[in-house]
């Protein structure tokens, strides 16, 4: 997850380098939002390293590793833009399926597992184990992601001599060690399926970058930033929750999401640790019947920041591009606005 560092720095408002947290290798660690606690063992691993990728526990690693070094397991609790366990486990397989280390990894099973954790009741986390070819460093690896509230929680695992049966009997022994927080009624309670590829992919038209606009740029920023507000609040949505389907295969750096009740617009979720680019019809577009597509990056602080229009729904290439270049328009984090005056 934290190979993306370099690339994040470009796209978000704060250069991102991650923090140790300074907890005694021998003493548990509880997050202070969600209450999960990570013990100094886990099922016979022993926690190496507790990192910050922000300021704020928002984007927390945990690594474990067995005193002989044949298996090791990576914890990550992060606060994404969109929770959704599906989709998060979906560009957490495509990071590991698309590493050269497991490029030829098989899946044990034909499809994710939905399964319970704790005393929650329903089956609202996915995991997949795979066996990887004879000769490689390591014999199997894992995943598993799980819904904490408005959080993820992502465990990673690879062993050099358990088979994928084997990894998967210590990867619920991991999960089943790990602290978690009392089910509340924010918890999902869903059972959690696989995303699927889209049934009609979208189309893009020709799209160019639209000419500066500030009230276009003004609402798209206090828009996502107000959406953003009303899901990280304690009142329960009144709305079901998204259904999404995937466009194409995805990448390594993206995958391309969009409500399968929808063809007018689609996010991208940035690698596997909680960042998305939302592109939709803009505010502005819509009174004034230009057409203009808006695109905003939302991070895992909830930091909100406004890219140039299109004057069409652009490909997610072009989106990517800009986001990549980091020209943002204007920034949002919590009150405070940014905007850059050559957008107005």
């Amino acid at each position: 997850m934290n190979k993306w560092v370099l690339v994040l720095a470009l796209v978000i408002a704060t250069p991102v380098k991650a923090r140790d947290l300074g907890v005694p290798a021998d003493k548990g660690w509880k997050h202070a939002e969600t209450g999960l606690i990570l013990m100094p063992q886990l099922a016979g691993l022993s926690r190496i390293a507790l990192t910050d990728a922000t300021q704020t526990e928002r984007d927390v690693a945990a690594q474990y590793d067995m005193p002989d070094k044949s298996m090791f397991a990576t914890i990550y609790l992060f606060h994404p833009a969109i929770t959704d366990v599906a989709l998060w486990f979906d560009r957490s397989r495509t990071a590991i399926e698309t590493r050269d280390l497991f490029r030829n990894a098989a899946p044990a099973s034909a499809d994710p597992i939905s399964f319970a954790v704790g005393n929650s009741g329903s089956a609202a986390s996915l995991r997949q184990v795979y066996a990887t070819p004879g000769g490689g460093q390591y014999r199997s690896t894992a995943l598993a992601v799980v819904p904490v509230g408005e959080w993820i929680v992502s465990v990673r695992m690879s062993a050099k001599t358990l088979t994928a049966d084997q990894l998967d009997a210590s990867l619920q022994q991991v999960i089943q060690a790990i602290r978690w927080p009392k089910p509340t009624a924010t918890l999902a309670t869903a059972t959690a399926r696989p995303i699927m590829g889209c049934d009609t992919p979208l189309t893009f038209p020709k799209a160019r970058q639209a000419k500066p606009n500030g009230a276009d740029m003004l609402m798209a920023l206090m828009a996502s930033s107000i959406a953003a507000k009303a899901k990280s609040s304690d009142i329960p949505a009144s709305a079901p929750p998204t259904t999404w389907c995937r466009e194409d295969d995805g990448r390594t750096e993206y995958g391309v999401y969009r409500s399968i009740a929808s063809t007018n617009g689609y996010v991208m979720a940035l690698y596997d640790a909680g960042g998305v680019v939302s592109v939709y019809p803009s505010l502005m577009g819509q009174v004034d019947n230009s057409g203009t597509y808006a695109v905003s990056l939302t991070d895992v602080e909830g930091t909100v920041s406004s890219f140039p229009s299109f004057t069409a729904m652009p490909s997610p290439q072009q989106v990517w591009d800009l986001v990549k270049s980091g020209k943002r328009t204007g920034t949002m984090r919590g009150n405070q606005m940014t905007i850059d005056p050559k957008a107005l």
